[in-house]
């Protein structure tokens, strides 16, 4: 199984930094919007400073059950935060990004199958990383179409 922790953390910097599979990765997608871009929507949708913010607030409750604390929880106010200053958010990612996979280095792969304590719903920490991933992705992907309109 400790094999099974370094696909998910090159999945996590392939989607994130390079080459995933599928088309640009997070960084490359993110890599061109211009401060004053960063609050293009497509009509009712989020804006692009909200959808980077939002995948943060999600990667820290990821971080936050990793680290053992089970009562953190993403409120209205975190789950589409108010952002405002793009270079901020923008880098705010990029730390989660070094933060979780810091944290991967030494989670025990033993640990990948356990259920993840206090969630809505029943799920196992593999399924919590791989989540984090498919929605860096869904969210890189309306990036890109605000990004084209």
């Amino acid at each position: 199984m400790a094999g099974e922790i370094e696909h998910i953390v090159s999945l996590l910097n392939s989607t994130f930094e390079k080459n995933p599979w599928y088309g640009p990765s997070v960084k490359e997608v993110l890599s061109d919007i211009q401060p004053e871009w960063a609050s293009k929507r497509l009509g009712h949708t989020h804006s692009i400073i909200e959808l980077v913010a939002h995948m943060t607030s999600w990667r820290l409750f990821v971080i936050k059950r990793l680290e053992g604390d089970n009562q953190f929880t993403i409120t209205d106010e975190l789950n589409f935060p108010a952002a405002m200053n793009w270079p901020k958010v923008v880098m705010e990612l990029y730390k989660s990004q070094e933060q979780l996979l810091r944290l991967l280095t030494s989670f025990p792969a033993s640990r990948l199958f356990e259920v993840v304590p206090q969630g809505s719903g029943e799920y196992t920490f593999y399924t919590l990383l791989h989540g984090i991933i498919h929605h860096d992705v869904y969210h890189t992907g309306q990036i890109s179409l605000i990004k084209k309109s």
